[in-house]
């Protein structure tokens, strides 16, 4: 008789692990598919090829396509304009450095900047004609 409670407590204790361990995969399912923005907006996009999405409040368009050898995060925004019928407006001074002005009619201003990022990484402004991309990076563009 004792062997039997044994076996219902265990079988009982066992059917609560197994749904517990159900719900945390349920769970960990959800906070990853849910978890970042940017990735469901990258999900048809190759791993062979570098995308860029340009995020602003009334405009938000993904660009995708294959990297050159030495092609800089600036070379990708320039690809993106002539297959995307886009307008940048910016400037490299005499020291690389580069200055995004004007992206389709949205402005850099003294309260709101152009922020870049690769892979989820903030990088300056300043330096988008000095930071490679590589095949299977995100590049993502805002107005902060």
């Amino acid at each position: 008789m004792n062997f039997k409670k044994l076996r219902n407590i265990f079988s009982n204790t066992l059917a609560v692990q197994i749904i517990f361990v159900v719900i945390i995969a349920g769970a960990i399912f959800v906070f990853e598919r849910f978890s970042s923005k940017e990735d469901s907006v990258f999900k048809n996009v190759p791993k062979n090829e570098t995308a860029l999405l340009i995020d602003f409040d009334n405009m938000k368009r993904v660009f995708k396509g294959e990297v050159t050898e030495k092609m800089t995060v600036l070379d990708t925004l320039n690809a993106s304009v002539a297959a995307g019928q886009i307008k940048i407006i910016y400037t490299v001074d005499q020291d690389n450095n580069t200055t995004v002005i004007e992206i389709n009619d949205h402005v850099a201003t003294d309260d709101k900047s152009f922020y870049f990022s690769v892979n989820e990484r903030k990088i300056d402004t300043k330096d988008l004609n000095k930071i490679f991309v590589n095949p299977g990076d995100r590049i993502t563009v805002r107005l902060e």
